[in-house]
């Protein structure tokens, strides 16, 4: 309740339906009342957004240097992980019993130019511990975005939720017209299975690259 002071015109102070008058030495105020949020639970829906979403931001969290490298023309200014995670939320996602899974064949680490691929071999050589990797592209393609520099990037994603600590990938990159890509491998006192992506990507500070291409999976 407001209450005036010395008659009509005097001043006023306390609270006044939706506005509360406060009494400073510098004058008379009127302020607003704060809206109370009303704490209410999430609803089903909510709450299955934010798994989905945590669900994609922990699949990528450990990728975040080939996210960063493969996103970073996808939609600028967009950040590359803003980027990879619209496109993977909404592409990329599997609801299954458990919970949520990846869609390894929509799965992208790279959102550009079209991968100019059209056949690949993958084969492992055991003595050495390498994983080799041969390829074909579309030259039309290729001449058309000039691509036959841009360097490889392979990655060997381990299948399971958040198993992003043993990925694999390689230090020495090889161009598109290289055609051949090697990978070191990794013996584990249990076999993985790694999901292969390939993109490729412009070393001259552009930062654009192809999108990635899933080759399938293989087991060491």
């Amino acid at each position: 309740m407001a209450v005036i002071r010395n008659g009509a015109n005097g001043s006023v102070s306390g609270k006044a339906g939706s506005v509360v008058f406060v009494q400073t030495k510098q004058g008379n105020y009127v302020r607003g009342l704060p809206q109370l949020k009303k704490k209410r639970n999430p609803s089903p829906e909510q709450l299955e957004s934010r798994a989905r979403f945590k669900f994609v931001r922990e699949s990528i969290c450990g990728i975040l240097p080939f996210i960063r490298r493969g996103f970073a023309q996808a939609n600028p200014p967009k950040r590359a992980y803003d980027c990879a995670m619209s496109y993977n939320l909404k592409e990329a996602v599997v609801k299954t019993e458990a919970g949520y899974a990846l869609h390894w064949e929509k799965f992208r680490i790279a959102k550009g130019l079209p991968n100019p691929l059209t056949s690949h071999q993958m084969d492992i050589d055991s003595e050495r511990e390498v994983l080799q990797l041969h390829w074909t592209y579309d030259e039309q393609l290729a001449r058309k975005y000039s691509l036959r520099s841009y360097d490889a990037q392979v990655l060997l994603y381990p299948a399971g939720n958040n198993n992003t600590a043993h990925c694999l990938t390689h230090d020495i990159n090889y161009s598109l017209s290289h055609k051949t890509q090697e990978v070191p491998l990794r013996k584990r006192n249990e076999p993985i299975t790694y999901h292969v992506y390939i993109f490729f990507f412009a070393q001259d500070g552009s930062n654009r690259s192809t999108d990635s291409k899933y080759l399938g999976s293989l087991v060491y």
